[in-house]
């Protein structure tokens, strides 16, 4: 941490949002100094309070501020609660955006509309106004009005190539098109603020999940548009150059994976293969490399099974070949490289969450003058309610008891007061389902349970 001034210090965006592309973009400018107040009611909370995982497996009876998913898109924030179908709600939202630089919504096209939050409204009350609304498909066109989320998205933008040509397409691991988006809303609202302090102009932007994500395949989009070429998927192996795969080494579920792009760096493979049946002069030229992939990829195994993988990696690094391990989860908390860059924060939540430390992924670059860095831990739910109220929208003590008892803002609760809340459509005193390690391994979720875990965090 430093104490030097931020490039976003001075900016407040007022967040409503839900899952995880917007809440991770918005986490992203509070960790670069914005203000994100993070606008949520208790009857309708973000998601990802639903889901775990939860601390030591226990959701606790303030499970909703302790669920790991949301605490990791959500840090960097304060969170107030406000019921936006009230007419009184919506008047306290528009004050608050009369007081605001940003306003950030990801709800489906109709809905800030309906309830009179859109931006031809907003900008009335706030005429230099950024605001932006990041839905699946933009607010435009035939499909404005579906539902997106990130498997949705990636199945029309990129599942084609994913996976074998055998197999049914495939997700790509975790929701990697939330991030994609997430860091396309933080250029895009970036960019915003730098024209509004050129011209003093504040804008609309309606980001398109599905546009965002489109560019990933812009090589086979090259291919149809000029070739008409449809590019197959193919697993592990580019479509152009050869070798390239994912390969095992020694140990259980241990793999490495290797790209071999000139005749050059083939040659290298082969000196280090030291493989009588590979010489580097059998397959000389690219083309004959990928009509005899097969070939080539038993003899990398055949090495390869024979050395861990961090071995095999140095190996093959020490002759300039991009390899790299195939890293779990823990691989990555323990990797040197993170550790020496300061990647990884870890971040004491407040004491009432009963969380404790935690280690969370930082920002993927660092600054010579203006370095951000997580600023806070995800506050519980309507933790700044008393800040937002009373100090920057000037109620009183009474004032704010009135608001709760007609239920325009959900009264922050903490303690033993918390199992008498009602989140979502729950009945007071519900707790989510927390599935035993056991079980998820017994189902094939969880590879095995780590009972040294807590290790990583003391010896951060």
């Amino acid at each position: 941490m430093n104490n030097k001034p931020l490039p976003l210090q001075g900016v407040r965006i007022i967040e409503t949002s839900d899952i995880l592309a917007l809440p991770m973009a918005m986490s992203i400018l509070g960790d670069m100094g914005a203000e994100i107040i993070h606008v949520e009611y208790a009857q309708r909370p973000n998601f990802y309070r639903f889901l775990g995982p939860f601390p030591e497996g226990d959701p606790g009876i303030n499970w909703h501020d302790r669920s790991g998913a949301f605490n990791g898109s959500n840090r960097s924030k304060k969170s107030f609660t406000l019921n936006l179908s009230e007419d009184s709600g919506r008047d306290l939202f528009k004050h608050l955006v009369s007081i605001s630089d940003i306003v950030a919504e990801n709800f489906s096209a109709r809905v800030m509309a309906n309830l009179g939050l859109d931006y031809e409204q907003l900008k009335e009350i706030k005429p230099d106004l950024i605001m932006l609304s990041n839905s699946g498909y933009g607010h435009s066109g035939p499909w404005k009005d579906y539902v997106g989320m990130a498997q949705v998205i990636e199945a029309a933008t990129t599942s084609h190539l994913t996976g074998f040509s055998d197999k049914t397409p495939s997700k790509a691991g975790q929701s990697i098109m939330d991030l994609v988006v997430a860091w396309n809303i933080v250029s895009a609202i970036t960019m915003a603020l730098f024209h509004r302090n050129k011209t003093g102009e504040g804008q609309w932007i309606d980001h398109s999940m599905l546009e965002a994500c489109t560019p990933i395949v812009s090589s086979p989009l090259l291919d149809v548009a000029h070739n008409d070429k449809y590019i197959q998927r193919n697993g592990n192996r580019h479509n152009i150059y050869a070798p390239q795969g994912c390969y095992p080494c020694k140990g259980n579920d241990e793999w490495f994976v290797l790209t071999i792009k000139t005749d050059d760096e083939w040659g290298k493979l082969c000196d280090l293969l030291n493989n009588e049946s590979l010489p580097a002069n059998k397959y000389p030229n690219n083309d004959d490399r990928v009509m005899n992939h097969e070939e080539i990829d038993n003899q990398i195994k055949n090495w390869s099974k024979n050395f861990s993988k961090q071995e095999v990696v140095e190996k093959l690094q020490s002759m300039n070949l991009a390899a790299a391990p195939v890293n779990n989860s823990r691989d990555l908390l323990l990797d040197k490289q993170y550790k020496y860059r300061e990647f990884f924060e870890q971040v004491d939540h407040l004491e009432e969450t009963n969380i404790g430390k935690r280690i969370y992924s930082g920002l993927p670059f660092n600054m010579s003058k203006t370095n951000g860095f997580i600023q806070s831990p995800t506050a519980p739910l309507g933790f700044h309610n008393a800040y937002v109220l009373s100090e920057l929208l000037g109620f009183n003590e009474d004032d704010i008891l009135d608001l709760e008892d007609d239920e325009v803002v959900s009264e922050y609760k903490s303690g033993s007061e918390v199992q008498d809340m009602r989140v979502g459509n729950m009945p007071a005193g519900y707790k989510p389902a927390s599935p035993s390690n056991q079980s998820l391994i017994d189902r094939g979720d969880v590879r095995e349970n780590d009972i040294n875990y807590k290790k990583i965090i003391e010896e951060f």
